[in-house]
């Protein structure tokens, strides 16, 4: 016997309850055929369906369709059926195999059935096959007259479009349902649809359409990862701007589900590796012990505070949670974020300024217009203070007698590399405690604090 493979293994953003979830839910609820699973781009929309789709296929029929990877077909019927085709194949069938991918059974009856929907020219340029291939002599003289143009159909042809939409509906549910019955598994199917948004807005629209008018049928459920904002917007590039794409795309959904990526803790855990750096002296957990001898006043966490009570996290953990959610990172731009940070600081070598070295790493990816003014003399405090007060979102770290954000501490380091040997001189007598080991520690090279610049645009270019 086989060992088992665990299929949330990675499972960082803890994606798998979710899955949970969303099978019982959609299980319970037959009235609910397609699921829109919504997330911006990025954000772990692919991991989910794929990991969600390896563990439901271990009791159901799952099928797992990539739109972008056939937005170049010029009807997507074609292309979904296909896929459906070739992942429901019996194990024993020949074509089945991994050489076999590109062979279509003639004698699949969705197939057949699918060919009145769609323009006969496109069955050969996609399949291979001539039109004729998939009939017998006694009935290709009616499928080839019925395979015209799909729109063209519908409306030249009503009743015998009907009666074929009718006959591909029974043929996708038998064969769906003896994929079943041949592999021991339950019922419904379920077809999962990944980068839906990366498609041709027109390319995405019909698909959606194909599946509304051909596949909401009893036995089959829809899962459609997608960034429903961006969508929306390409839904508007075709229809016009004052069009009201995100109530036409509700007419396709039947449920929503956004995937949460509030909490990056164990992400960033896992991806950040050691890096010999100078500890600012933030207060990971937050928690303050007080007692009657200490009379200075302390500043306790609020909801927009990075603390974390999980075991073993580091300053520099809490650093790049914090900076990911300030600068409104999503999840893949923060996995290539922390590899520049560690191929920066392996350049410059030695115990870093680690929180300068990730600010201008996120500050340099955010391609932001105020990123370049942190050069320049008398603007760099008017591009930190903007970006705060105009694009980020609300952070603070504690340091126990104080709540600063990352303008705060990105300031202090512009102005002692900003400053005269005088006005350098004068800032040592007014240094806080998070101050002063930043101060001592940096103050002692900032010719090499300077490198951090040229350094960090080297890493920008690595992705």
């Amino acid at each position: 016997m086989g060992i088992e493979v665990d299929v949330w293994a990675g499972d960082f953003m803890n994606r798998k309850p979710s899955s949970e979830f969303l099978t019982k839910y959609m299980l319970a609820n037959d009235h609910v055929k397609v699921l829109n699973v919504n997330s911006p781009w990025g954000s772990g929309k692919s991991f989910f369906l794929e990991r969600w789709q390896a563990e439901l296929s271990k009791d159901h029929v799952c099928v797992l369709f990539n739109a972008w990877e056939t937005d170049y077909s010029a009807e997507p019927l074609l292309a979904l059926i296909t896929c459906i085709e070739q992942q429901t194949k019996d194990d024993l069938d020949v074509t089945s195999s991994e050489a076999g991918r590109r062979v279509v059974d003639l004698s699949a009856n969705i197939i057949k059935k699918a060919a009145p929907l769609i323009a006969k020219g496109l069955i050969r340029k996609y399949v291979g096959v001539d039109l004729d291939d998939l009939f017998s002599e006694k009935d290709s003289d009616g499928a080839v007259e019925a395979a015209g143009d799909l729109v063209s159909s519908l409306i030249d042809d009503q009743s015998k479009t009907i009666m074929h939409v009718e006959e591909f509906k029974t043929a996708l549910i038998e064969r769906l349902g003896s994929a079943a019955d041949n592999r021991g598994l339950k019922k419904p199917a379920f077809i999962f649809i990944d980068e839906l948004d990366r498609c041709r807005p027109t390319y995405a629209i019909e698909l959606l359409e194909r599946i509304k008018h051909f596949f909401e049928l009893e036995g089959c459920r829809f899962i459609i990862a997608s960034d429903s904002k961006q969508l929306a917007h390409s839904i508007r590039a075709v229809y016009g701007q004052g069009f009201s794409s995100e109530q036409y795309l509700n007419r396709f959904f039947d449920a929503e589900f956004s995937l949460s990526n509030g909490d990056v803790f164990d992400l960033v855990r896992n991806h950040l590796p050691v890096i010999g750096s100078v500890s600012v002296g933030i207060n990971i957990t937050g928690q303050v012990v007080e007692n009657m001898f200490d009379r200075k006043p302390v500043a306790h966490a609020q909801k927009n505070t990075i603390v974390s009570d999980l075991e073993g996290l580091t300053e520099n953990q809490i650093i790049i949670v914090g900076l990911s959610r300030y600068f409104k990172v999503e999840l893949r731009e923060l996995t290539n974020y922390i590899k520049q940070v560690k191929s920066a600081a392996d350049t410059i070598g030695g115990e870093v300024q680690f929180f300068w070295l990730a600010y201008l790493v996120f500050f340099k990816g955010s391609r932001a217009e105020e990123y370049s003014d942190l050069w320049v003399d008398d603007k760099w405090k008017a591009a930190v203070t903007k970006f705060e007060r105009e694009k980020s979102s609300l952070v603070t770290f504690s340091f126990t007698r104080k709540l600063c954000s990352p303008a705060d501490i990105a300031l202090f380091y512009l102005e002692m590399l900003n400053s005269s040997r005088a006005d350098f001189q004068r800032m040592s007598t007014d240094l806080g405690s998070w101050k002063n080991e930043i101060f001592y520690s940096a103050g002692k090279n900032l010719d090499r604090l300077r490198t951090y610049k040229d350094v960090v645009e080297l890493a920008h270019r690595l992705k």
